[in-house]
C-alpha cells in the first residue's frame, strides 16, 4: 500500500512579510524599494492582462475586463490588502502580446496574469510566477475549410504578434505559413473573411474565440490527437523582486490547496470559467492538475 500525504501550505501573514521587507533593507545587494514597499505605500496595484482571451481575460459587454486571469489577479490583490494591513485597490490596464513584457519590463506594471508562455529570452526582461494553467498548442479550421485545405501545411495560419505560437509551429511544420495580427480577435476576424484558413493558439482560447465570433459554425481543431506542444501560462513580473514574486508565488500555491481532490479555491476559479456553467467547458485534466501541484517545491 502507498499512502500520500499533502500537508497543508502556510499562509503568508503579516509577521512573515514584515520580517521579509526587513530582511530585503538589510541583505546587501537587493533593491530596498521594491513593488510591496511600494503597495504598502500607495495601496495601488498596476496589472495587465488581455482583452482577447477568452475566458481567460477578454471585455464583458460594459468593456470591463473580466475572466479567470483576472480573477486571479483579484486574489493576489485580496492578499496584498491583507498582508499589508492596509487597502489595496486595483488598476487594471489592457495590454497585448506585442507590450505585455514591456509594460512590466519598464516598471508600468507591477503584474500582467493572462496566457503568456515563459522563455528564456523573455526572462532576460522579466520574471515569471509558478504556472497558472497549461495547454496544448492547436490550429482552428471551419471544417469547410478542410474539404479544400485538409493539411495544415497547406494553410496560411494567423497568429498574434508577440506570441511563442509561431516558432511553435516551425518547429512542428517546416516551410508552414504564418501570418501575424495585433490580436487574436483581428487573427480570427481574417480568418472569417478567408484571408487565412486557420489561426493558431492554446486550444482553449480557440474554443473561446469561436463562440465568440462564430457560434454557428462548425470548427475543428488541429491536430485532432496530441497537440504540436504544450505551452505553461504564468504571471509576468518585474525582474529582480524577489520579494514580490515569492509573495506571488505563496498566494498561487496557497490557491491550489485541496487540488489534488479536485477542490479548493482554485477549482472554484476554474469552475467558474471553465466548468459545465461556466463561459465554457474546458475540463481540468489529471497531468494538467499534476503538474501544477509539482510547481509546488517548497519544504514545509
Amino acid at each position: 500500500m502507498v499512502l500520500s500525504f499533502r500537508f497543508p501550505r502556510p499562509r503568508l501573514g503579516r509577521p512573515l512579510l514584515s520580517a521579509l521587507l526587513v530582511l530585503a533593507a538589510l541583505l546587501p545587494g537587493v533593491a530596498a524599494a521594491g513593488t510591496l514597499d511600494r503597495l504598502k505605500e500607495t495601496g495601488v496595484l498596476r496589472a495587465g492582462t488581455r482583452a482577447d482571451a477568452i475566458p481567460f481575460a477578454y471585455e464583458d459587454g460594459s468593456g470591463k475586463p473580466v475572466g479567470f486571469s483576472v480573477d486571479l489577479i483579484e486574489e493576489i490583490r485580496a492578499a496584498a490588502e491583507k498582508s499589508l494591513g492596509r487597502p489595496v485597490t486595483l488598476d487594471l490596464s489592457v495590454i497585448t502580446p506585442a507590450n505585455r513584457i514591456q509594460q512590466v519590463a519598464e516598471g508600468k506594471l507591477d503584474i500582467v496574469c493572462e496566457i503568456t508562455t515563459p522563455t528564456w529570452d523573455r526572462e532576460k526582461q522579466v520574471d515569471f510566477s509558478v504556472p497558472i494553467f497549461r495547454d496544448g498548442t492547436r490550429i482552428l479550421a471551419f471544417r469547410d475549410t478542410l474539404r479544400t485545405t485538409p493539411n495544415p501545411k497547406d494553410m496560411l495560419i494567423g497568429v498574434a504578434e508577440g506570441t511563442t505560437t509561431a516558432t511553435i509551429l516551425e518547429e512542428a511544420l517546416p516551410g508552414v505559413r504564418i501570418k501575424s495580427y495585433p490580436t487574436m480577435d483581428a487573427a480570427f476576424a481574417a480568418l472569417g473573411k478567408g484571408e487565412v484558413q486557420g489561426v493558431a493558439n492554446i486550444g482553449v482560447v480557440l474554443l473561446g474565440l469561436s463562440r465568440k465570433f462564430e457560434p454557428g459554425r462548425s470548427v475543428v481543431l488541429l491536430p485532432r490527437a496530441a497537440p504540436f506542444g504544450n505551452e505553461t501560462m504564468a504571471c509576468i513580473l518585474p525582474q529582480n523582486d524577489s520579494l514580490w514574486r515569492d509573495f506571488v508565488n505563496h498566494t498561487i500555491v496557497g490557491l491550489e490547496d485541496g487540488l489534488a481532490d479536485y477542490r479548493g479555491r482554485y477549482m472554484e476559479l476554474h469552475d467558474k470559467w471553465f466548468g459545465r456553467g461556466g463561459v465554457m467547458v474546458y475540463p481540468l485534466d489529471r497531468s494538467t492538475r499534476d503538474y501544477l501541484l509539482q510547481s509546488d517545491i517548497w519544504a514545509r
